[in-house]
């Protein structure tokens, strides 16, 4: 059964005050955004059904779930150089470089693709990149730097065991060439014993401890098993919840006027203490302070769930509320998006709207602005890529005054509309056309998917 019809049950059945879900609705969009997506937005909304989105030259949109299909990949990277993005193992380094390997059209066509998977994931075009690196072991099953990319895709989506089967691949085939990044991979295994140890709950013995630590603009407090595991453990959080202070106020123009409380927990630990809360598995809400379940080791990932959720943290503080939730879910979800260097909206996820477009499956905004716990699977997945575009689309109209006195305006008590024309001319409506017009321009042809054997019909 689904998370959110779990959700949906347990509001049916009673298991939630009216008050008591605005409430768990207010902890946080963290809650339902990775009991829904997190194999699936941050990760690319086609990633387990291997669907693949690719634009031609003519401005076509095509799907289909042949790996073999869409173009090729074919762009260049340097031999010798070490691909520098942010990832969820906090070391600055994705990986290795690709190899040229042997001159045979097998080999070439690994290679091409290899280095197209690393082209994606420069873009944020993770769910591709995943896609076409499994591809490439059904082609040969000991390239290294596949296995090392799955480990670190693995790694990010909680998948301790799958990456830690990647890692034991690439040890096995990595050749003389990648031994620098053999000692890496010894490294990050035994970080995921760390992990598998915090989120074990026959580890979990005694109360729950926390160390305080005191900062001028947060109050942290942090599991005492966290900083066991991680000497300088408090210190990187410090720094990641100060970046996420900097940046929000440069974006918004606006930071909370007393000290936020954070907490940060160990897996098990968190589960202990607030599964009672939820019908389903959360990774972090807000209820006036932030709670997360930590990584034992601080990473990119836990960078980015701290941005987005004192993002949330400022809105309702200017706001007085969580509302308009498409509003407050974009701008948590891109500030969270460019913490760590990736596109706010990728060129995958605007292809699926312009699909959504076309198939009449477009929500409008006014239906997400109390909240997205009434929506089926497919459709909260909608209304997050429409909140992150529609957000990006804000951004490029606005300046940072302009976003402070809409967040403003809607903390006076305007109504939504009324802020947003105040601000940008545009009511909800306007808005929501605005994007969706914005869309058809970027993809101004259209293409249902094909059947074999038949010639696609433009719309």
């Amino acid at each position: 059964m689904t998370s959110l019809r779990r959700f949906r049950q347990a509001r049916s059945c009673g298991r939630y005050s009216r008050d008591s879900l605005l409430s768990q609705r207010a902890l946080s969009s963290r809650i339902l955004f990775v009991a829904v997506l997190a194999s699936s937005l941050l990760l690319g909304i086609h990633a387990s059904a291997e669907i693949r989105v690719w634009v031609d030259d003519r401005g076509v949109t095509h799907f289909s779930d042949d790996p073999e299909a869409g173009p090729p990949q074919t762009q260049a990277v340097d031999e010798n150089e070490v691909e520098t993005l942010r990832t969820v193992w906090d070391d600055g380094l994705v990986g290795p470089t690709v190899s040229p390997g042997e001159a045979s059209f097998g080999k070439d066509r690994v290679n091409r693709l290899l280095r197209g998977a690393l082209a994606d994931l420069k873009r944020g075009e993770v769910a591709r990149a995943d896609s076409t690196l499994r591809g490439v072991l059904r082609l040969d099953a000991r390239r290294a730097e596949a296995h090392w990319y799955l480990a670190v895709l693995a790694r990010a989506r909680g998948r301790f065991t799958t990456a830690e089967h990647h890692l034991r691949r690439f040890l096995d085939s990595a050749g003389p060439n990648l031994e620098a990044w053999r000692a890496k991979a010894v490294e990050r295994l035994a970080a995921i014993e760390d992990e598998r140890r915090l989120a074990d709950p026959e580890h979990l013995e005694g109360p729950l401890e926390l160390e305080s630590i005191r900062d001028e603009h947060f109050r942290v407090q942090v599991d005492a098993r966290l900083g066991e595991v991680a000497n300088d453990y408090a210190s990187r959080v410090l720094d990641y919840l100060r970046d996420a202070r900097t940046d929000v106020s440069s974006s918004l123009g606006v930071a909370p006027l007393e000290p936020l409380g954070v907490v940060l927990y160990g897996r098990a630990a968190y589960v202990r203490a607030h599964a009672h809360r939820f019908s389903f598995q959360t990774i972090g809400f807000f209820d006036g302070r932030i709670h997360v379940a930590s990584p034992a080791h601080p990473t990119e990932s836990l960078r980015g769930v701290l941005f987005h959720e004192y993002t949330h943290a400022v809105f309702r503080e200017v706001t007085g509320g969580d509302r308009p939730y498409w509003l407050n879910e974009g701008l948590a979800e891109q500030i969270e998006r460019r913490s760590r260097n990736l596109a706010v909206s990728t060129r995958s996820e605007r292809a699926a709207l312009r699909a959504n477009i076309e198939m009449d499956a477009w929500i409008p905004l006014s239906s997400i602005a109390e909240s997205f716990s009434g929506l089926a699977d497919d459709e909260a997945r909608n209304a997050y890529l429409q909140s992150v575009a529609t957000v990006g689309f804000i951004h490029t109209k606005t300046d940072v005054s302009g976003r402070r006195r809409l967040l403003e305006l809607i903390g006076e008590g305007f109504s939504v509309d009324q802020a947003l024309h105040q601000v940008m001319g545009l009511d909800t409506e306007g808005v929501d056309a605005a994007i969706r017009a914005e869309i058809r321009r970027e993809f101004p042809v259209w293409t249902l998917p094909a059947a074999k054997g038949d010639a696609p019909e433009p719309s």
